[in-house]
């Protein structure tokens, strides 16, 4: 076993043994994935709770889902599992105040289908890389968070989410720094809020921004902001709206649309990461290599947040992953949270492309893991 790995019990170990009854709170994709697990456990489950404005008597796999102030109210012998993810202040804050009077996790189930599932047997089939990654690292904050994710991942505690825990913004203006005349390449863009987020950082002073978002919806709220803030900055600098996933060459992906943050790609053998399957529709969509979009444009900041696909989208920056005039690279921020090997095989693969990298690692607030983040310059 890893030496910087402090947990020896997986919690589905820890809950297969104990005589408490267990609940969850919170239903959806999260609590099926959890259910399902808890059955190849053999732990039975007594109640699904959910927060108190949307307990209306409903059942939910065959429960009839309580409101969540019935376990808030005192100490008592559940052992609570959350079900469900959020950033949301107030609901981080309800789950930091139930934890505090019940035995609480947040159990750590893969994103998507197919991927294993983080044991014992995953970390000695991955200890070399895990090793080496840890030892390479910009800083101590770095392998504190890298060692948090894993003892985290493995016994659902949430002291290890809470343990190295930084704020984005800050991470943005303590390791980067922005200038007046810099190109962005925003690869799953969303709306425009992280391309928002460039230009604060940025003071709105840039030379272009390339902004990719494959989902219809999202891609719509995208161009509908670009257009509104072009007309109220007649001086600003082009932001160049792309339709399209960032994958590692042209070409078309079949893509899960939902018109959210989450919307995702399913794996059609052209190198793109897998997509979560929902009740979604379906459709084939473009995919773009950034290096393509970009041509011989310099690239100074990218972000990368593309649903699991962010080692198809680097393969497709590789390109523009070189020196400026100056000796700098392009600042990149890499979400590596889709995938439980994204926390090694993105900085192997960013090492690869451009050994000359140094990477920080950052978890920001989130329930469970996601927000863990690669900052590269």
């Amino acid at each position: 076993m890893l030496s910087f790995i402090r947990e020896r019990e997986t919690l589905w170990e820890r809950l297969a043994r104990t005589e408490r009854p267990v609940v969850l709170y919170g239903t959806g994709d999260g609590a099926d994935k959890v259910l399902a697990r808890l059955a190849r456990s053999g732990v039975p489950v007594r109640d699904i709770y959910v927060s108190d404005d949307f307990a209306r008597g409903q059942e939910f796999h065959g429960y009839r889902v309580r409101k969540i102030r019935e376990l808030e109210e005192g100490p008592g012998p559940e052992i609570v599992l959350l079900a469900f993810a959020s950033e949301r202040p107030e609901l981080l804050a309800r789950f930091r105040r139930l934890a505090a009077v019940r035995e609480t996790y947040a159990p750590h189930v893969p994103l998507f289908a197919g991927d294993a599932a983080l044991d014992r047997g995953w970390l000695a089939a991955h200890e070399e890389a895990l090793q080496y990654v840890h030892g390479h690292l910009a800083d101590d904050l770095s392998r504190r968070v890298f060692a948090d994710i894993l003892d985290y991942r493995l016994s659902g505690r949430l002291p290890y989410l809470w343990d190295a825990e930084t704020r984005r913004d800050g991470d943005l203006h303590s390791l980067f720094t922005f200038g007046p005349d810099e190109t962005y390449a925003d690869l799953g863009a969303y709306d425009g809020d992280t391309v928002r987020e460039f230009l604060a950082l940025c003071h709105g002073t840039y030379r272009a921004v390339y902004a990719f978002e494959p989902d219809p919806k999202n891609y719509a709220r995208l161009t509908a902001w670009a257009a509104s803030y072009a007309a109220s900055h007649p001086g600003a600098g082009p932001v160049h709206c792309v339709q399209a996933a960032a994958g590692a060459a042209p070409g078309t992906a079949v893509f899960h649309a939902g018109g959210g943050r989450q919307s995702s790609l399913l794996d059609t053998g052209s190198g793109l990461a897998g997509g979560r399957r929902r009740r979604r529709k379906e459709r084939e969509l473009a995919v773009e290599a950034a290096d393509h979009v970009l041509g011989p444009q310099r690239l100074d900041y990218a972000k990368l947040d593309v649903e699991g696909a962010e080692a198809a989208a680097l393969e497709g920056l590789r390109h523009h992953l070189v020196p400026d005039g100056a000796g700098r690279l392009p600042k990149l921020l890499v979400a590596a949270y889709h995938h439980d090997d994204d926390l090694f095989r993105l900085p192997l693969l960013l090492w690869k492309l451009q050994p000359a990298y140094r990477i920080w690692l950052r978890k920001h607030p989130y329930v469970p893991a996601w927000e863990i983040n690669l900052f590269a310059c």
